[in-house]
């Protein structure tokens, strides 16, 4: 493959393979499908460490797959809206919001919202804006990560 020919970064490492794109698509849906049927029937599935570790997980496979770093960073902030989005909404529809703070979205501060409606739009607020955030610096790392080990490994396998 020329390395200089027209696009290739941009189809490569950019948009990704179709089939790759496939597969981050499917894990991610998973994933939060997973998380909710997990969250609604009480368990401990809000951001922590695991999370920040599996969504490196998911960013440095889709970087050995070259599902693309923009699909990759999308699926990212999927999850990252998930956190902040899902349990507050939960709480709000559910109307348990002020029983439990399983239902409030994850925030430096300890500070709360006063109701149910106003947790949900600071857990949109805090997705938009510190979700994508996250999204892109666990997604250009993780990226990066896994692309570099896939060429290393195509390398040591062509020898």
């Amino acid at each position: 493959m020329n390395y200089s020919d027209d696009g290739w970064v941009w189809r490569q490492h950019i948009v990704g393979k179709a089939q790759s794109r496939a597969i981050l698509l499917v894990t991610v849906v998973g994933l939060l499908v997973l998380a909710s049927g997990g969250f609604v029937i009480g368990l401990n599935v809000g951001l922590s460490l695991g999370w920040l570790i599996l969504a490196f997980g998911i960013a440095f496979g889709a970087g050995v797959l070259g599902a693309g770093l923009g699909p990759t960073i999308g699926s990212l902030w999927v999850v990252s809206l998930w956190w902040f989005i899902f349990p507050p909404l939960v709480g709000y529809l559910t109307s348990s919001w002020e029983n439990s703070t399983r239902y409030h979205h994850p925030r430096m501060l300890g500070f709360g919202y006063a109701s149910a409606h106003a947790e949900l739009l600071g857990g949109i607020e805090y997705g938009v804006k510190f979700g994508l955030l996250l999204a892109i610096l666990i997604g250009l790392v993780g990226y990066s990560t896994g692309a570099v080990v896939s060429r290393i490994l195509t390398q040591l396998k062509a020898r």
